[in-house]
C-alpha cells in the first residue's frame, strides 16, 4: 500500500495516470482533493447529499419496480389532474361502457399519463369503430368522437351468420336483435359481391321488394329466392337483361305467382320452369279430366 504524500507514491501515481483517460483522471484528481480538505464543502452539505442519495434510490427502486406509472398516476390524481369527465359522440350500437372499459379509465387516470394516441389505437380496434378522434382537454377532461361501421347485411358461410358492412367486412357475428331487417345474402363471395347486386337489383323493384335471399353460386352468378319459394336462377353474363325478359313473362302470363319451385334463365333463348310436385299432380290430373272427357265424348257420338 502507498502513502497518498509519499515520493514513491507520487511517482508511482504519476505512471499510472498517464495512461488513464483524462476524464477518470479528473475524477482521481477531485477525490484526492476532497481526501487532502484542499476543498471547502459547503455548510450542511452532508445533509443534503443524504436527502439527495435517498431520492435517487427511491426512484430507482421504484422505477426497477416497474411502479412509475402507478405512482405518477396517484401524485397526479391527488393535485387535481385525473381524468373526471369523458364526452363520448357518435356511438350508436356501441354503450358508453363498452368504450370506458376499453379506455380502462377508473377514476383515478391522470390526465399528464393519459395517451390519447394509445386510445385512439384501442378504440379503433373495437369492431364497430370506423374511425375514432381522442382529444385530451385540461384540466381534466377526455373527448372521444366516434364514427361507426354502418351494418349492411347478413352474410350466411356455412353454419356462421356475420353482420358485414358495404365493403363486405365482418363487423360482429349477427344476434336476433341486434340489428334491424337487413338482407340476407348467402355463400361463399356474396360478402364481397352483395353491394354491387343489389344495388343493379334495385332496378327491379318488383322483384326486389319480395327477396327472402340473394345467393352466390359457386362464386360466379347469383340465385335470387322470393318470398313465396320461388328461385329465380340467374346467368352468369347478363343476369339483368334475362331478368328482365322474366319480370316481362310475369307480368303477362303471371309466371312468379304459379305453383313454380323455380325460374331458370340460364339459357339465353328460353325460360325454363320447374314446377312443385303438388303442382305437378294437379296438372295431371287436369289433363286425366280432360282424357276422360274426351272419351265420354267419343263414345256418346258411337
Amino acid at each position: 500500500m502507498y502513502a497518498l504524500n509519499s515520493q514513491h507514491g507520487d511517482s508511482f501515481s504519476a505512471s499510472v495516470m498517464s495512461n488513464l483517460p483524462r476524464l477518470y483522471r479528473r475524477l482521481r484528481r477531485t477525490v484526492s482533493q476532497l481526501v487532502l480538505a484542499e476543498i471547502e464543502l459547503p455548510r450542511h452539505f452532508g445533509s443534503f447529499a443524504v436527502v439527495l442519495f435517498f431520492a435517487a434510490s427511491t426512484f430507482y427502486g421504484i422505477s426497477a419496480g416497474g411502479h412509475t406509472d402507478e405512482v405518477v398516476k396517484a401524485t397526479t390524481s391527488t393535485f387535481g389532474f385525473a381524468v373526471e369527465d369523458v364526452e363520448i359522440a357518435g356511438n350508436d350500437r356501441m354503450s358508453e361502457l363498452d368504450v370506458l372499459s376499453a379506455l380502462g379509465l377508473d377514476g383515478e387516470t391522470s390526465m399528464i399519463g393519459f395517451d390519447a394516441t394509445k386510445a385512439r389505437q384501442v378504440l379503433s380496434e373495437l369492431p364497430w369503430v370506423q374511425s375514432v378522434d381522442v382529444q385530451k382537454i385540461y384540466p381534466d377532461r377526455v373527448r372521444v368522437s366516434l364514427v361507426e361501421r354502418q351494418p349492411y347485411a347478413v352474410w350466411q358461410h356455412g353454419d356462421n351468420l356475420d353482420i358485414i358492412d358495404n365493403e363486405g367486412r365482418v363487423i360482429v357475428p349477427f344476434r336476433p336483435g341486434l340489428v334491424g331487417d337487413l338482407p340476407l345474402v348467402v355463400g361463399i363471395g356474396a360478402d364481397k359481391k352483395a353491394s354491387d347486386f343489389v344495388h343493379e337489383l334495385a332496378a327491379f323493384p318488383e322483384i326486389q321488394e319480395h327477396v327472402r335471399a340473394y345467393v352466390r353460386v359457386g362464386d360466379r352468378r347469383w340465385d335470387v329466392l322470393l318470398d313465396n319459394g320461388v328461385r329465380i336462377k340467374l346467368p352468369e353474363a347478363n343476369a339483368m337483361a334475362r331478368l328482365a325478359d322474366a319480370v316481362k313473362a310475369d307480368k303477362e302470363q303471371g309466371l312468379f305467382s304459379r305453383d313454380v319451385l323455380s325460374v331458370d334463365l340460364r339459357l339465353p333463348d328460353r325460360i325454363t320452369v320447374a314446377v312443385s310436385d303438388e303442382a305437378l299432380e294437379r296438372r295431371n290430373n287436369v289433363v286425366k279430366e280432360e282424357e276422360r272427357r274426351l272419351k265420354a265424348q267419343k263414345a256418346g257420338r258411337a
